[in-house]
């Protein structure tokens, strides 16, 4: 199901995803949300350039999203 989901959302689920955080950040200051909404919008930009390539999963993505937000 979600494989589902995130095939038929495409790379524009993370931009959204980002650009709904960093509106939040401007809501409440505190800079938590800014980086893990970079860190989406990271992902997202990525997902736009190589969205075909056969290893680059929502499982990876994930993953992706994960490690830059912790970085």
């Amino acid at each position: 199901m979600i494989d589902r989901i995130v095939s038929e959302l495409g790379p524009w689920n993370w931009m959204v995803l980002g650009i709904v955080l960093l509106v939040m950040e401007v809501v409440a200051p505190g800079v938590f949300m800014l980086w893990i909404g970079i860190a989406a919008l990271i992902v997202g930009a990525v997902s736009l350039a190589i969205w075909d390539a056969a290893f680059w999963t929502w499982q990876i993505q994930v993953l992706a999203f994960l490690v830059l937000a912790v970085i």
